[in-house]
């Protein structure tokens, strides 16, 4: 009897383990009311001023969505239009995520949106967007990508899985041993 009130508790225990795993999956996304730095980060080039900045309703993406963001130039110092090369990057710790090149002519000022589709396989976390012309000047933003729904419920039904497999093998197989007595 003692054996069999161990495998009870063992199994108490790794469904335990199995609950604080799915409890930290959740409670690892960010609080709803965390703030994400919308820091911009401008440098000046021969007259020219980059600024990229995301509304607060691209600040938090899914992964697999577009992020939009808003990108202003002034041209203080030269007049005329200039064809400019605008690359795109999402990074994470340095390391490029995404890439997209766009060109735009730009006079004495502009201000558009653009965006840049965010990968599918992004993981959960805080990312930058970081804008650079001409492979000199840049600028950047930061925006947070959330795990897609989908996903989180596919890891909740395989740790419900796991859970409920461990369990029914470890009753099955206390019955099996309470049957041979």
């Amino acid at each position: 009897m003692t054996h069999t009130r161990n495998i009870l508790i063992l199994g108490i225990i790794l469904v335990g383990i199995l609950s604080f795993s799915l409890v930290w999956k959740m409670i690892e996304a960010p609080i709803s009311g965390e703030v994400i730095s919308g820091e911009v980060i401008s440098e000046e080039l021969q007259g020219l001023e980059l600024d990229i900045f995301v509304p607060e309703k691209y600040q938090r993406v899914q992964a697999g969505e577009t992020l939009q963001f808003q990108i202003s130039m002034t041209n203080i110092q030269e007049a005329g239009r200039h064809d400019i090369q605008l690359d795109y990057y999402i990074k994470k710790n340095e390391i490029m995520i995404m890439h997209r090149r766009e060109l735009k002519a730009v006079e004495t000022q502009a201000s558009f949106f653009s965006s840049i589709p965010v990968p599918e396989d992004t993981l959960p976390g805080i990312y930058n967007i970081e804008v650079e012309i001409n492979e000199e000047k840049n600028a950047i933003a930061t925006f947070y990508v959330k795990s897609s729904d989908l996903g989180q419920i596919r890891v909740y039904l395989i740790i419900l899985t796991m859970a409920i497999l461990v369990i029914g093998g470890l009753i099955s197989w206390q019955l099996y041993r309470l049957s041979k007595k």
